[in-house]
């Protein structure tokens, strides 16, 4: 019994931690999910896209446009490039397209970073900034969540730190344990409020609507 009841308890807290990530992934506002290569970023993304179950979009940037669809209530959109992320973002802004709850905008900053081939950093940084207002009007105008997935730098910052720390009302750095990813809560100032431990097989299992090499 001891073991069991054992098992029952880590259950129990894996499932208290799904429920208290999730709901502030799904409470309504601008955050940016960041961290090192490899941290199961997406796949934690997806898994709260799936546990949505509909009303939700999946925009993939750069190599997460290659995203492969499963069986899903998510609306997925690809973008390969700046421009067509400024123009996706104003459809989004002006027609309203859906009446999605959580929006994921994963890898942001690979539509930015090739700019700088032809333009100075002030410029690439306004355009960078360009980005994120429209997803904090996107969050705002739909009272949805919006979720703004990108890498760390060599720093241990989110890439285009300085733009999103303009708008992002919450941080949420993940790292990769060996059979758990773990999720802190950071203030805009990157001061970490609290830690949520979810194991990788709980995401793995959550992870519905598409397949994801991250």
């Amino acid at each position: 019994m001891r073991g069991d009841e054992a098992l029952s308890h880590a259950q129990s807290a894996t499932l208290g931690a799904w429920r208290g990530f999730l709901g502030l992934i799904k409470r309504p506002g601008l955050k940016a999910l960041y961290g090192p290569p490899q941290a199961f970023k997406t796949s934690l993304a997806l898994a709260c896209l799936e546990a949505q179950r509909g009303k939700a979009a999946y925009i993939g940037l750069g190599k997460h446009a290659l995203c492969r669809r499963i069986d899903s209530g998510v609306d997925f959109f690809q973008v390969l490039n700046f421009r067509e992320a400024v123009n996706l973002l104003q459809e989004f802004m002006t027609e309203g397209q859906g009446d999605w709850k959580i929006i994921v905008y994963d890898g942001f900053g690979s539509e930015c970073v090739p700019l700088y081939c032809g333009m100075r950093e002030r410029s690439v940084m306004q355009a960078a900034l360009l980005v994120v207002s429209a997803l904090k009007f996107i969050a705002t105008k739909l009272s949805a969540s919006v979720v703004v997935v990108t890498t760390e730098t060599r720093r241990g910052r989110p890439l285009f730190y300085s733009v999103l720390s303009k708008r992002v009302e919450r941080f949420v750095r993940i790292s990769r344990g060996e059979d758990f990813v773990r999720a802190s809560i950071l203030t805009p100032q990157l001061l970490e409020e609290h830690v949520y431990l979810i194991p990788l097989d709980f995401i793995r299992g959550h992870q519905g609507g598409c397949v994801s090499t991250r």
